[in-house]
């Protein structure tokens, strides 16, 4: 490896974070791209069974996927455009449920559709969206998180999470 360090200042480092960061969210699009079309293969496997009386079934799980799809994917762009300032996600986490019941009254096929969508505008949102858009933060019950924190890992990680467990939950 040629030796830069000499080349290389303290006025170079704001943009070799930026880089870093660029790199970062085109990796962390391609694992949704991925994740999603995961979901596409799996979803044609699960049954229109209603919810089951102890762990989640694989109709469970997917309604889940929706719900999360939709509310990461709508929280990260309200954040990065300046319009939610403050996620109480207490009050997110209890509205689960609900918002699972909803999904849980479509078919199968309409759920992983949703959910696909979904991520599709994410995706849209992330092609567009400028590192002071991803960096902008809002305020939780803990500290502050950030739009590109809210796509890492409540909509990524979380939905590869879940992935496996759709996939377990399939045999």
């Amino acid at each position: 490896m040629r030796e830069n360090s000499a080349t290389f200042t303290a006025a170079d480092i704001p943009r070799f974070f930026e880089e870093v960061f660029d790199w970062e969210m085109q990796v962390t699009a391609n694992r949704l791209r991925r994740a999603s079309a995961r979901l596409q293969e799996l979803a044609p496997r699960v049954s229109d069974t209603p919810r089951g009386d102890s762990e989640w079934n694989a109709k469970e799980v997917l309604a889940h996927i929706a719900v999360l799809s939709r509310a990461y994917g709508v929280f990260s762009y309200m954040i990065a455009n300046g319009r939610l300032t403050e996620l109480p996600f207490g009050d997110v986490i209890n509205q689960r449920d609900t918002e699972g019941d909803k999904f849980m009254a479509m078919p199968a096929a309409e759920i992983a559709a949703e959910a696909v969508k979904q991520h599709d505008r994410t995706l849209k949102f992330l092609a567009g969206a400028t590192a002071e858009e991803l960096h902008r933060e809002c305020q939780v019950e803990r500290g502050t998180v950030s739009a590109e924190y809210i796509v890492r890992l409540p909509l990524v990680a979380h939905l590869e999470q879940h992935l496996d467990q759709l996939e377990k939950a399939l045999g």
